[in-house]
């Protein structure tokens, strides 16, 4: 008997679910496509194309807005 003796144990090969692995990829895509939109719709408020308009500063004006 030799205490030094490594012995070697093979790892089991993981069983992957096919259903598993294509919900996993379905949830990766929709991620990244939130991702985009997100960054998307700040580069558009940053440019100043969409977001809250000053009722004070703009021409629209609010109640009782007049030129």
């Amino acid at each position: 008997m030799c205490l030094f003796k490594t012995r070697t144990v093979p790892v089991p090969t993981p069983v992957i679910d096919p259903e598993v692995e294509a919900q996993k990829k379905a949830d990766k895509l929709k991620k990244e496509e939130l991702q985009k939109k997100q960054e998307e719709y700040q580069e558009r408020v940053h440019a100043g194309k969409v977001g809250r308009r000053s009722l004070i500063s703009g021409e629209s004006g609010g109640i009782g807005f007049y030129k």
